[in-house]
């Protein structure tokens, strides 16, 4: 197993960049077609924390993600992904794993179940060279993700997972090895382009941290989750502004692809683990932490399509092993996208769910939403009239000018108040009420929908052997659920 520090990673590409330009000592490029049993490598790109309304390709911003907009360009786009945990481990271990995250283990900071198979640990044992940049500890045990390259960081570099890219192909290459490569962009996470906590992370946004056309507070649409304030503007800003570098740095990953001559054999997947790291979205079970597009292109594919067919991160993983010709695991939570891009048949689940446990902190938080193409049942455990919500959310500068709002505006003190102390049960519609502001539980007329979505959530819930089914069981009788605390048994490790 080969492991890189950052520098030792530039230096390399630098290095391997040099060589492939040198005539007699150029990579050969036909490593790959000697392999007599050939098959389709796999690039899987993630984002750390981005929001669709940041995405040209997802009717967002259009000048802001230009390499993100070719690639959907050619690609099939699956516009209503919703992640299983709007966190970032858990999403993580759950898409790799096709395992919901309390039947991995992992629905906190926190290793999966020993054994637990995953979609590294598959492909190594299938002779695919296995290589992956950036979040290594987020994917956990070890054991379930045996990289034969791996070169962990928080660094947002543009070039940083292009170098490795670079590099892990060339590797598999000169074993006649497929490929599988992971590269997990740490853009858009928290600090933002341009704060003062990333002054040191970004190196004063110089040389290739730099973005060529920052935004501005003027420059940004503020979603519907959010209040439209002079700080939120500014953060939002910088939000757009690391959602520029992601985009750089997806560009150069491409470009790495193609000039190694594999891109032609090469399935590409790019995916978010969550949405925006702002309130009333990641670490929460609202729409804006738990949608997450999906661009998918594969050798061979028909022309590019948009689905707007209700689906679960938990589908990566039976997807892509089915491109691949690889036989799935048995009592997967997920579902392959196969035949819908193939036309042979629709995969319209009537709904999601998305969980939320452990957050970094240790806390336990948990809630559990229900969704189908209109409406999100919630099922807050936590919200007791006592307990506030704290989470890494309410860092930087959105959360405190809501607050500081909230002291002379009732209509935001009410939507602070519903941030930081939740509601034991919501009913939202989200094409009337796409900020899910008002909550429909009590409304007379959508009693009927409220009573069938608590009907089902009961039923999955029992069917997953969900930890907070008692909880929730309490709830529908108008009891206060228990929670037993330790933060500092599930915290992560470091903090």
């Amino acid at each position: 197993m080969i492991s890189f520090s950052k520098r030792q990673l530039l230096m390399a590409g630098i290095a391997s960049g040099a060589l492939m330009a040198m005539p007699g000592l150029a990579q050969d490029r036909d490593y790959v077609k000697r392999d007599k049993r050939k098959r389709t490598n796999l690039l899987l790109i993630t984002a750390d924390d981005i929001d669709w309304t940041a995405l040209g390709f997802m009717n967002g911003r259009r000048d802001l993600t230009p390499n993100l907009d070719r690639l959907a360009s050619q690609s099939h786009v699956f516009e209503q992904v919703r992640t299983v945990a709007p966190i970032c481990m858990p999403s993580r271990q759950a898409f790799m794993s096709g395992l919901l995250p309390h039947r991995n283990g992992g629905n906190g900071f926190f290793p999966m179940h020993e054994g637990t198979l995953t979609l590294c640990s598959l492909l190594a044992s299938e002779g695919y060279y296995c290589a992956a940049s950036h979040k290594i500890g987020h994917m956990q045990p070890a054991t379930s993700f045996p990289w034969h390259m791996k070169q962990e960081g928080k660094d947002r570099h543009p070039m940083v997972h292009a170098d490795l890219t670079r590099l892990a192909i060339t590797q598999a290459q000169a074993q006649y090895k497929p490929f599988f490569i992971n590269c997990n962009i740490n853009d858009p996470h928290r600090p933002f382009y341009g704060s003062r906590d990333a002054e040191e992370l970004d190196h004063g946004q110089e040389g290739p941290y730099r973005i060529p056309n920052p935004l501005g507070p003027d420059d940004v649409t503020v979603p519907a989750n959010l209040e439209d304030l002079p700080e939120i503007r500014q953060e939002i800003a910088q939000y757009w502004n690391s959602a520029q570098r992601l985009d750089i740095a997806v560009g150069n990953i491409l470009k790495a692809l193609e000039e190694s001559g594999a891109a032609d054999d090469t399935i590409v997947l790019f995916v978010s683990d969550h949405g925006m790291p702002f309130p009333f979205a990641k670490a929460t079970c609202y729409d804006h932490g738990i949608r997450t597009p999906v661009v998918l292109r594969w050798p061979g594919m028909t022309a590019p399509r948009r689905f707007d067919n209700l689906a679960s991160n938990l589908d990566i993983l039976p997807t892509l092993l089915e491109l691949l010709g690889i036989d799935r695991p048995v009592n997967l939570d997920g579902h392959s996208w196969v035949p819908l891009m193939k036309g042979a048949g629709a995969v319209q689940q009537p709904f999601v769910m998305s969980y939320v446990d452990y957050v970094s902190s240790g806390w336990l938080y948990p809630s559990r939403t229900l969704q189908d193409q209109r409406y999100a049942l919630h099922f807050t455990a936590w919200a007791d009239g006592k307990t506030k919500l704290k989470l890494e959310s309410m860092w930087g500068l959105t959360y405190p000018a809501m607050a500081k709002a909230a002291q002379t505006d009732a209509r935001i003190a009410q939507r602070v108040d519903q941030y930081i102390h939740g509601h034991l049960l919501a009913l939202y519609d989200m094409q009337a009420d796409p900020g899910q502001r008002v909550n429909l539980i009590d409304d007379e007329a959508h009693r009927p929908i409220a009573e069938r979505m608590k009907r089902l959530m009961l039923q999955q819930m029992e069917r997953t052997l969900d930890p907070q089914l008692e909880n929730y069981r309490r709830a529908l009788r108008g009891e206060v659920p228990v929670l037993l605390q330790n933060p500092q048994r599930y915290r992560i490790a470091g903090d």
